[in-house]
């Protein structure tokens, strides 16, 4: 009778186990999540949903050409949507898809000329370097920058600097086809914003 009563309860333990591994297969599908096995080297593939350990940034600047003209701090489409909703209302200082980056990586991004002005030489343009930081885990994508970039100004007398300190920002998660544009400085006297989007590698 003890046997019995043993068999018994394994089963039970046994159909408990196998409905609540097919409960949660079947949330984590209609979740969009993935089951992860414990193979360290799945970590790498891009099976959809996953978390991205090496990505690329499209990072833009634009300077306003209406004073009046209000920046939004997110903008969702492509390149091309996104320079439609700036026509006419701000001109691009530069646009950028950096190389394949990680955590820690810093990243340099310089577009500015040098001139002679009068007995002078001067500079003009937006210089910045970025600090990149990836906080994901195999739950979620978590990715932020920030840094320092100079605003430079060529002048008679030489160059005029702005520094502008661009503080801790809060990124979307990689996806192609989905750009998220978050603003990750904005100096409304001078009219420049940066927005910055993630795509996979």
């Amino acid at each position: 009778m003890i046997q019995s009563m043993f068999k018994c309860m394994m089963t039970i333990l046994l159909l408990f186990g196998l409905s609540s591994s097919l409960s949660y297969t079947a949330f984590a599908a209609a979740s969009g999540g993935v089951l992860l096995g414990s193979n360290e080297d799945d970590d790498d593939e891009d099976s959809g949903g996953i978390v991205h350990d090496a990505v690329r940034l499209n990072i833009v600047a634009f300077e306003s050409r209406d004073k009046n003209f209000t920046f939004e701090h997110l903008i969702t489409g492509t390149y091309a949507q996104l320079f439609q909703a700036f026509e006419g209302k701000a001109n691009v200082i530069f646009l950028n898809r950096t190389p394949v980056i990680k955590d820690g990586d810093v990243l340099n991004i310089q577009e500015d000329a040098l001139r002679m002005v009068g007995d002078h030489l001067s500079n003009d343009g937006l210089n910045c370097t970025f600090s990149f930081s990836n906080l994901s885990d195999e739950d979620s994508e978590f990715y932020s920058i920030s840094g320092l970039c100079n605003m430079m100004y060529g002048e008679a007398d030489g160059t005029r600097k702005v520094r502008a300190v661009v503080k801790s920002a809060v990124l979307s998660e990689a996806n192609y086809g989905v750009n998220a544009w978050i603003a990750i400085y904005e100096n409304k006297e001078a009219g420049i914003i940066i927005y910055a989007d993630v795509d996979p590698k």
